[in-house]
Order: C-alpha cells, then sequence, then structure tokens
C-alpha cells in the first residue's frame, strides 16, 4: 500500500515535509498564510501563499 503523493512545489517547506505521517505537527510551524507582496511593485509576489490544505480553513 502506498501513499499517495502530493504536488508540494507551491507548498512552504514546512507543509511540504508536514505531508510525510510522522511530521505533521510541522503544519503549525508554517509562516507562508499570505501573499507578500514586493514592495512598491503592482502584482509581483515576493513570496507566494502556500497552498496547503491546512490554510485553506
Amino acid at each position: 500500500m502506498s501513499v499517495p503523493v502530493r504536488d508540494t512545489e507551491t507548498m512552504s517547506p514546512e507543509c511540504a515535509v508536514a505531508q510525510r505521517p510522522d511530521h505533521k505537527v510541522l503544519h503549525r510551524w508554517c509562516r507562508q498564510t499570505e501573499d507578500v507582496p514586493l514592495p512598491h511593485s503592482f502584482g509581483i509576489l515576493l513570496v507566494r501563499r502556500c497552498t496547503c490544505e491546512c490554510h485553506r480553513r
């Protein structure tokens, strides 16, 4: 029996590792809960929000 593979490219490093069964606690360490825009720019993001399901609540 294999574990389903999820696309972790758009997740924060913490949430990507938290996809492993023994590392679930790392979800609460994620700090990428909002998009951070590049100062003095329009539509360019410095840091993109993590797309993990735990932040969609």
